[in-house]
């Protein structure tokens, strides 16, 4: 399917005879780049997310093309010639089983209501299908979609349209940095900042702790990917903090902060991305130790509040680890799944 073929489609064709003005193209360049910003966020904002991708989080993205063709996997809707929302796809590089695709469609919100967002979302699977038919796959493919646990027309779409939920993630939040204990620093361990020597050993630390998660995949720890991280905007090593016994690195919290969100959201946030212990490590102290020396080092730059992630089905004992440094639950988000 083209382009052109997508434009065509008969969803989208439908919702713009029933909304006057309401026209879809593609992808016109870097002048779309801070729409897609501003619009995702807004977006988000109105299904109760405080999300930002920044304008250089999204160039970043639009320069790797491994997992989508910007030029024709995205599609903007218009009205008036002003942009009211976009839709986007993405797929899984590799060949592996199961493969998983996706996508999105961010509406403005006095947008809302119209049908507009159930167009984009049909016309986003019916795409998918002609892409994935083209596609060499040796086993299972499926779409994988996610959405906040509140009332939302994306979640309400989603559940109605034969996806399953598969996984829930939480995000937690310590907005009380003021309150951070000390702890007892777990004996024979140096900690401090990383050293960029370091580089090659966090990342190896990082897929031994993760690469067997249910949202991680082979291509998430490709030479590709470790230069990508290299390259992200929120690569910010600053701010982390490692662990180490003799040269190993142990133990890592990797921290970022997003300036952009610090004027968008009226308050100073900073997340924690990553965090991670080697296994013969654990239950020893070294996450705690680790945390409340991140958490210090972020309140000292002026962060009002920290936020990270991690599964609700999470069987070890990190949730316990992340309460007991003053982190507490917001809200939780579900991932879904539908065979294709």
């Amino acid at each position: 399917m083209s382009l052109s073929d997508w434009l065509e489609c008969p969803h989208l064709r439908m919702i713009s005879a029933q909304v006057p003005g309401l026209s879809f193209r593609g992808f016109r360049g870097a002048a779309d780049i801070e729409t897609m910003s501003k619009v995702s966020h807004l977006s988000w904002k109105a299904d109760g997310v405080e999300w930002m991708v920044s304008p250089e989080e999204t160039a970043s993205w639009l320069e790797d093309k491994s997992d989508h063709d910007h030029r024709l996997d995205l599609l903007f809707a218009e009205v008036g010639g002003e942009v009211v929302g976009f839709c986007k796809l993405v797929w899984d590089s590799s060949e592996e089983d199961p493969k998983y695709y996706g996508h999105s469609a961010h509406l403005l919100p006095q947008w809302r209501g119209m049908g507009i967002t159930k167009a984009m979302f049909e016309s986003n699977e019916a795409r998918i299908q002609e892409i994935s038919s083209a596609h060499p796959v040796g086993g299972r493919a499926y779409i994988k979609l996610w959405a906040y646990d509140g009332p939302s027309e994306w979640r309400g779409i989603v559940e109605s349209s034969g996806f399953s939920p598969i996984w829930h993630l939480l995000e937690m939040v310590n907005a009380d940095l003021a309150s951070v204990r000390d702890h007892q620093a777990p004996e024979g361990l140096d900690f401090g900042p990383v050293r960029s020597e370091e580089y090659p050993k966090v990342w190896a630390l990082f897929r031994d702790c993760f690469s067997h998660e249910q949202w991680s995949s082979p291509e998430e720890w490709s030479a590709r990917a470790y230069d990508e991280w290299l390259q992200s905007p929120n690569f910010t090593p600053n701010l982390w903090m490692v662990a180490r016994s003799g040269e190993d690195v142990i133990g890592v919290v990797e921290n970022y902060v997003n300036e952009g969100e610090w004027a968008t959201f009226g308050r100073k946030v900073a997340h924690s991305n990553r965090v991670c212990v080697r296994s013969d490590w654990r239950r020893k102290g070294v996450s705690t130790y680790l945390l409340t020396r991140s958490l210090k080092l972020l309140r000292d730059i002026g962060v009002d509040e920290v936020t990270l992630d991690t599964e609700v089905e999470n069987k070890s004992r990190a949730m316990r680890v992340y309460e007991g440094v003053g982190f507490a639950a917001r809200r939780t988000f579900t991932f879904y799944a539908k065979p294709l």
